[in-house]
């Protein structure tokens, strides 16, 4: 009977994982519409085609031919190779089931009642799904699940392998900016092991501290590793300078908790704060330092959300589970999940089986009814672009930032003004492209010195009031995009 209720309690936790890991899929299943996966596809085109990595500017007018620090190239090839091979909805299942992974690996590591481990990888997978788009920033957040994994699990042995920390952070420096999260995670386990090897029960403990040596030793040779990269050592600027020209951008802002799809970070929080005061944890300083560290920068900008979420989802399914055994005890409650299965070991595989391949069903039919082309074409220029194709107007071609992405891959004949690559064009000139929308007597200027022909915008900007009477001749215009031409 022992070895009955064992045999279920196995085959429940690995049908939960899975369980997990489709209904991850599905709700990460959506719609390829991110400003910048076009510019991202386009610049995996490019270097597929030439057989080169792109390192120069060949999208735009403003900056061509200057030097871009494109830490996104491995990506941005498998981006191109996927939507190559299966167009959109290639795209769509590459996110969904990256995140599906990220998560299961996260849901492998948890102990304790698989129903709970469940419930919080659903939590942490609805905060992080406003961020979680088809952007290289996706492959970061898995490296980043496995090494906080890899992490907390060499600290109980396996010590020898931190000299994986090279290779490691060498590839995410091929891969995209994120590896900063990792090095603050990185610091955060410095900081708590320090702090804990100093409690009483650690503090005469050497071995503890000729680990914290060796962890310090290999995290600053992954700092040198960076560098192994087409960039050099000058990528070590970019998660820097993003960061300072990108304040006006929304993903950079603090979440707006108004909007319900931020309401799970909340959740996600509060159960944090309530699971620790029942649970009663032990001091673990490094958990404190990356939960909290990450939860300050998730709430100063909402481009950390998933990061976040990465990371405290283990903590709370530790802390919940010690919580309800806490309340159990209290309580005198008492569930035991090894009284055994209702049905037979193999009732319980058929049913699981066919539930697992009707859901995962619905997942593909989720995925591909969300990468319909018009799903895909709801937000941005399709017919505005299409008269351009047919209308050549001449001259350079001033254009929304938002859409900017997507001109560089259905206008690659075009250079574009600006698009999501904020490093590259910097402070003045995003500020030049916000005189111009606002109407502004410099920016008017600005149409003038880049010699502006042709302005495709969003209605609503102040500027198109004002061009008529400058000038500009209005050639087309939808309910999402207007086009004017420069009088001849």
């Amino acid at each position: 009977m022992k070895n009955k209720a064992s045999a279920f309690i196995i085959q429940t936790t690995i049908f939960l994982g899975l369980l997990s890991a489709l209904l991850v899929f599905i709700i990460l299943a959506r719609t390829p519409q991110d400003a910048d996966m076009w510019w991202h596809l386009r610049a995996g085109q490019n270097m597929w085609q030439s057989k080169s990595i792109l390192l120069t500017d060949t999208f735009s007018y403003t900056r061509a031919g200057q030097p871009w620090g494109n830490a996104f190239w491995v990506s941005e090839i498998v981006f191109y190779l996927s939507y190559k091979l299966g167009g959109f909805l290639a795209l769509t299942c590459l996110v969904a089931l990256v995140g599906a992974l990220t998560f299961y690996f996260i849901y492998r590591r948890m102990e304790g009642n698989p129903f709970v481990n469940a419930f919080v990888i659903v939590l942490a997978v609805l905060t992080a799904a406003p961020i979680w788009s088809p952007r290289p920033q996706i492959f970061s957040f898995l490296i980043l699940a496995l090494l906080d994994g890899w992490l907390s699990k060499i600290q109980k042995g396996n010590q020898k392998w931190l000299w994986l920390l090279i290779p490691i952070f060498a590839l995410w420096a091929n891969i995209h900016g994120g590896w900063m999260w990792g090095f603050l995670l990185l610091a955060a386990h410095i900081a708590g092991m320090a702090l804990n090897n100093l409690s009483k029960e650690k503090r005469g403990d050497i071995e503890n501290w000729k680990f914290l040596l060796r962890l310090v030793f290999w995290s600053a040779a992954a700092c040198l590793a960076i560098g192994l990269n087409p960039n050099g050592i000058t990528i070590w600027r970019l998660p820097f300078y993003t960061a300072s020209v990108s304040m006006q951008i929304q993903e950079w802002a603090s979440p707006d908790f108004h909007l319900l799809e931020f309401q799970p970070l909340l959740w996600m929080v509060f159960l944090l704060v309530i699971t620790a005061v029942l649970a009663k944890p032990k001091t673990n300083w490094g958990t404190l330092f990356k939960v909290l560290g990450f939860a300050y920068l998730t709430f100063v900008s909402a481009r950390s959300i998933a990061v976040f979420a990465i990371i405290a989802a283990p903590v709370l399914a530790e802390w919940t589970n010690a919580a309800i055994e806490n309340i159990k005890t209290d309580l005198a409650i008492h569930f035991d999940m090894s009284a055994g299965p209702l049905l037979s070991e193999k009732t319980n595989l058929v049913l699981n089986s066919v539930l697992l391949f009707i859901i995962g069903v619905t997942a593909l039919g989720r995925a591909y009814l969300v990468s319909m082309p018009t799903e895909v074409n709801k937000n941005i220029p399709v017919a505005a672009v299409q008269w351009l194709k047919e209308n050549p107007t001449g001259g350079n071609l001033f254009n929304s930032y938002n859409w900017g992405g997507y001109l560089t891959w259905a206008l690659p004949q075009t250079p574009v003004f600006i698009d999501g690559r904020a490093d590259l064009y910097g402070t003045e000139l995003m500020n030049e492209w916000w005189n111009v929308v606002d109407g502004t007597p410099q920016g008017l200027e600005v149409l003038d010195r880049w010699k502006v022909q042709t302005i495709l915008l969003e209605p609503s900007w102040p500027v198109i009031k004002l061009l008529p009477s400058m000038g500009w001749r209005k050639v087309y215009e939808d309910n999402m995009a207007v086009i004017f031409v420069k009088e001849k």
